[in-house]
């Protein structure tokens, strides 16, 4: 048990007055291992690592346990050595209270025992222990790590209100309000943790981050050129400096910043992401070629290289190689279960039915395999009538395993060839000349597919098990490295920018998706888009909407400011009314057309309308999206 004057520097310390903590700890000499190992403890949280030393060293220690965890705190702290440390900590945190909990902890980080480290806290540490800062940051830093982000912003918020210039309780606060996306609050955790140390790069490693994610490029420069020079700059600097300079617009200076970030070891893949986005965007093949051979085990394995992969070949026209390349990333996507990760628990009700009556539909058709006719009798005890919307179901024990694997397996997949013309008959530079001619910048084409490039892209649609995205608002989508790749869609976008030279030119395609929608609810917010320009268009047959003054969608007259975050303009939705309230914008209604496209400014807000389409799975509303360049930040 700690002495009266331990305890009070145990309470210094762990309330930011290291100093007072230091002063008392040279008026008092340690008598008991108690109070020495908290002599210790103190010295090292608050950064003195040689007189903590000097303490596990020098001090005749009684106890084994104080002998164990002060020999682990040594080798870890000067040896820098945590496995020969981790079995000493590992037998002495039984009695060695709430900071040998925290060392034992900490080593369990440093040897990347992360899955363990929760299990200690979930079976002996339920209740944070209030005033324990070190044991509470460890925790927090812990939670982080196994995203427990909830957990995480509890225990540094409880760090900080007890001492607001803990540095790691900072951090960690930095990173859970950045992955919640309160990308503001996180900036300022780290604004203030790097007031507390100018010079840590973990510290403007956020800073930088958040400012991309905030679209603030030139705040990113100059966090990064705070740093003294004096240490090298970790490479996941270089690569947020890489990021800025890309949406500056400086291509020379980005590539540079990401080269330096790969140059050494193992390449970040961020960096490798990125420079495949810059040299895919600007059709640069041999420089997109190059980095495909010098590392083709990171981008070969990673779905945002293949898809930076599959455009480059599709923006120089190669559609063969795109094919492949997005076959490629679609069967990644399934060998790492990516449907598992984006399959929300509770399952909504909505999810359950699009899946099921997707099913049924390729049993009518005879598509199904044994496996897919097992996963539509599960579904079937969930999605088999119509419910309420609102409802979700989380069975336990086997019954979950059945119906997630019946939600995220690919249960089949068209064969859908494709050859001759994917565009409908139009005159394309007529409509470039009307695109030009609108204010806002809008055309709407109708006939946009050839009769055989619609019948293809319905089926896909219809049959596909694809369908692995969700949102709140009941319909589900699928993105182009992810599944909805058919070869008519690349045709489509191949030939639609050598339709539209001058609207289109040189912008890349940057993204594609197709999105199917319940008619029980109704469809996507108020939104903008990251590209350039949006190319919107409808596959479902006429006779499916009920009400043709509506069912297409609503495009505002006025575009989202290029300083707003992609927060902002794709989720904020009372800002986006706001803004359009004060600029007086005047909405502009496309009603619902089988084959209908709509092309405009990506950057002009825009909803889908009112949605009256009659029950039925071949009925639901479906939507492509190609979106061409990049004009915001996607952060």
């Amino acid at each position: 048990m700690l002495s009266a004057p331990y305890l009070n520097i145990k309470h210094l310390r762990s309330t930011g007055k290291g100093s007072a903590a230091f002063s008392l700890l040279r008026s008092t000499p340690p008598l008991t291992d108690e109070d020495a190992f908290e002599a210790a403890v103190c010295l090292f949280v608050c950064g003195d690592i040689d007189s903590a030393l000097h303490v596990c060293q020098s001090h005749a220690w009684q106890a084994l346990w104080a002998r164990d965890i002060t020999q682990a705190l040594t080798i870890f702290l000067r040896d820098g050595d945590p496995v020969q440390a981790l079995p000493l900590a590992r037998r002495a945190v039984s009695g060695s209270g709430h900071d040998g909990q925290a060392i034992f902890l900490m080593l369990l980080q440093a040897n990347s025992l992360i899955e363990e480290a929760d299990a200690y806290i979930q079976r002996h540490l339920p209740e944070p222990p209030l005033g324990e800062s070190l044991l509470l940051t460890i925790m927090a830093e812990i939670a982080a790590a196994v995203a427990d982000w909830r957990q995480a912003y509890r225990l540094a918020c409880a760090v900080v209100a007890a001492d607001p210039d803990d540095f790691r309780a900072l951090l960690t606060l930095s990173i859970v309000n950045y992955e919640t996306g309160n990308t503001h609050e996180s900036l300022g955790n780290a604004l203030r943790a790097s007031l507390i140390n100018p010079q840590s790069q973990q510290a403007i490693l956020r800073i930088m981050r958040c400012q991309n994610s905030l679209g603030d490029y030139y705040a990113t420069v100059a966090a990064f050129d705070r740093l003294s020079g004096t240490v090298p700059a970790a490479p996941d600097l270089h690569v947020e400096l890489g990021i800025a300079y890309a949406g500056l617009e400086c291509k020379t200076s980005a590539v540079a910043a990401l080269r330096t970030a790969i140059a050494g070891g193992t390449p970040p893949l961020a960096a490798l992401r990125a420079l495949m986005k810059i040299h895919a965007g600007a059709n640069e093949t041999v420089e997109v070629q190059a980095l495909t051979a010098q590392y083709p085990d990171e981008i070969n394995n990673d779905m945002e290289c293949l898809l930076a992969l599959g455009l480059a070949h599709l923006q120089h026209g190669d559609v063969d190689r795109a094919q492949q390349v997005f076959d490629a990333s679609f069967a990644l996507a399934r060998e790492q279960n990516l449907a598992a990760d984006l399959l929300p628990w509770p399952v909504p009700e909505p999810r359950v039915r699009h899946d099921y009556e997707q099913l049924e539909l390729l049993a009518r058709r005879g598509r199904l395999d044994a496996a897919g006719r097992s996963a539509l009798n599960t579904l079937k005890r969930y999605g088999g009538e119509p419910g309420d919307v609102q409802q979700s179901f989380a069975p336990s024990g086997g019954e979950a395993d059945l119906l997630q694997r019946a939600l995220t397996a690919v249960h089949y997949v068209p064969d859908t060839p494709f050859t001759g013309s994917a565009l409908g008959d139009n005159d394309y530079r007529g409509i470039e000349d009307r695109y030009f001619a609108s204010r806002p910048s809008m055309v709407v084409i109708d006939n946009f597919l050839s009769p055989d490039a619609l019948a293809a892209l319905r089926r896909y649609s219809e049959e596909a098990t694809v369908w692995k995205m969700n949102n709140n608002r009941g319909y589900v989508g699928a993105l182009i490295a992810q599944g909805f790749s058919p070869r008519v869609l690349l045709a489509i976008a191949h030939e639609l920018k050598q339709a539209l030279p001058h609207v289109i030119g040189e912008h890349a395609l940057a993204q594609a998706w197709g999105f199917k929608y319940d008619q029980r609810m109704q469809g996507i917010n108020m939104h903008a888009d990251f590209a350039k320009i949006n190319v919107n268009f409808w596959i479902t047959p006429d006779q499916a909407c009920q009400d043709n003054t509506t069912g297409g969608m609503v495009i505002y007259d006025v575009p989202a400011p290029p300083s707003w975050t992609f927060a902002d303009y794709n989720t904020n939705q009372s800002k986006m009314m706001a803004y359009l309230k004060v600029h007086n914008a005047q909405s502009l209604r496309v009603p619902y057309r089988e084959n209908r496209c709509v092309l405009f400014d990506s950057s002009l807000i825009h909803i889908t309308d009112e949605l009256h389409f009659r029950p039925g799975y071949e009925n639901r509303r479906v939507n492509v999206t190609l979106l061409y360049g990049r004009a915001r930040s996607q952060g």
